[in-house]
């Protein structure tokens, strides 16, 4: 597709931004704007962008998971929340994840539930225009584009969850968080995940135990891991 039926194609869009760092928010709102796209309004930290969003919604928005600079960047959180609120008071608007290595699989397996695209910025090099008009135009059609690594990472979940019965490392971390004690919100929080995800762990861990309650399970971690 040449570059003018990219820009008949996303003409006057509305999108928004949220990036913390400077280079990438400026390489990304230009090339949106060079497709042809209306930028109309950008952010850098998830408070101010949940402000904008409260009052003015786009119809597209990219949104960075690290949105904390120095010893907390690998904190998901802000951004994660941001797209959680989001999802809740504008489930029309369409999200694309823009974010860096590395991914996080338990963050990659809840971003498509909610409908999120997900593109990691290092897969852009040398092709930012057609990466980008495929995941606007993946918006536009209610559909998800994923980069590489993220299809990786579900492939292997996928593969995962046709294994042989064991708990797997992530469901051993729920299941040492309950018990601890940890409410599913409270284990939710810690491990950076949605309610919904942590309910769906549990349900796989009480099936391939063979338990029946969350009790139960957490007596066998204890005896087991304790």
């Amino acid at each position: 597709m040449m570059a003018a039926e990219f820009e008949m194609n996303f003409q006057q869009l509305p999108v928004a931004v949220v990036e913390n760092e400077a280079p990438s928010l400026r390489g990304l709102t230009q090339t949106l704007t060079d497709l042809g796209c209306a930028v109309v309004w950008t952010a850098k930290d998830h408070e101010s962008a949940q402000q904008q969003a409260d009052s003015s919604l786009p119809d597209i928005m990219f949104v960075d998971l690290k949105l904390l600079h120095g010893a907390q960047a690998n904190d998901y959180r802000p951004g994660w929340n941001l797209i959680r609120h989001l999802r809740g008071i504008a489930p029309q608007t369409s999200i694309i994840i823009f974010s860096g290595t590395p991914v996080v699989d338990e963050i990659v397996l809840e971003a498509v539930r909610l409908g999120c695209s997900y593109v990691v910025k290092e897969d852009l090099w040398g092709q930012e225009k057609d990466l980008i008009a495929g995941a606007l135009l993946a918006a536009r059609t209610r559909s998800v584009l994923l980069s590489n690594e993220v299809t990786g990472i579900l492939d292997t979940s996928g593969n995962k969850s046709k294994g042989n019965g064991t708990l797997t490392d992530r469901e051993l971390d729920v299941l040492e968080l309950v018990a601890d004690g940890l409410s599913n919100k409270e284990i939710a929080d810690k491990l950076f995940l949605g309610e919904s995800t942590v309910k769906t762990h549990l349900s796989s861990i009480l099936s391939k135990l063979g338990l029946a309650s969350r009790g139960k399970a957490a007596e066998w971690y204890r005896q087991h891991y304790g």
